[in-house]
């Protein structure tokens, strides 16, 4: 059984062709979908038996008329609320309020693709420019870490190792630890928001800058899903040689 996270390039807008389009891949596998809390008529979760990922600061600062759109959503059809970790901002006090309303929060360490980005929303101390993005690091990224504990909040690809270690998108939407896979529909098309330094818009001008095509209504891996990005092959490369040196300690060789 898979775990797929529908609308990973693009944003699920919650119409019933995509409900339709959605139900024509449901078999034994287990879906879950992908929204950002400004879709409009986002309340139609409430009649389909999906769960739903939201997005509450997908446009980097905190708006409290989210929560009022919130409460227009089952709480038992939302698997997590995904937050975006800015420093600098009040995000520590919205996900407190999201966590005392009682639902699970996951931190999304917000990476960067250029500096002028990052200046807009925060600044650049808190960033290491590694792989192509600027990414949190140094004490702001124990900050983080040490806030989602306290909180009890979870962090999106914690340990930096990819979709297959974490696999926190299946525990938190059907409990299982299950190989994520992705599924964006055709009747989803191009996501409608613009979301800065989003990863979706990020690979889809990519991969359009190339001369190719969305392959969308495919159920596949991502390159994070498998594994491949070099920040991931990095960070594996890393933890093999942290446990090397470990080893050899522990044997007296070092």
């Amino acid at each position: 059984m898979k775990t797929i996270r529908v609308a990973v390039g693009n944003n699920f807008n919650c119409t019933e062709k995509e409900f339709s389009e959605l139900k024509t891949f449901v078999g034994e596998d287990h879906f879950f979908i992908n929204s950002n809390i400004y879709t409009p008529n986002i309340q139609a979760i409430n009649k389909h038996p999906y769960k739903a990922a939201i997005t509450m600061n997908p446009n980097l600062t905190i708006d409290l008329k989210t929560l009022d759109i919130l409460k227009t959503i089952k709480k038992n059809k939302i698997a997590f609320l995904r937050v975006k970790w800015i420093p600098g901002t009040p995000v520590r006090v919205f996900i407190a309020v999201l966590r005392s309303l009682g639902y699970p929060v996951v931190i999304t360490m917000q990476r960067f693709n250029s500096k002028k980005t990052l200046l807009k929303h925060t600044t650049k101390g808190h960033y290491k420019f590694s792989c192509s993005r600027f990414r949190l690091s140094g004490a702001s990224l124990k900050e983080c870490l040490s806030f989602a504990d306290i909180t009890g909040s979870y962090i999106c690809d914690r340990k930096g190792l990819g979709c297959g270690e974490c696999k926190q998108c299946s525990t938190l939407t059907n409990g299982s630890l299950n190989e994520i896979y992705s599924l964006d529909l055709k009747s989803s098309g191009s996501c409608k928001f613009n979301c800065p330094d989003c990863y979706a818009k990020t690979m889809e001008h990519f991969v359009k800058g190339m001369g190719h095509k969305m392959k969308r209504g495919v159920i596949k891996k991502n390159t994070k899903q498998a594994g491949r990005t070099k920040h991931i092959k990095d960070n594996y490369e890393h933890l093999a040689e942290q446990e090397s040196q470990l080893s050899m300690y522990e044997q007296g060789i070092l």
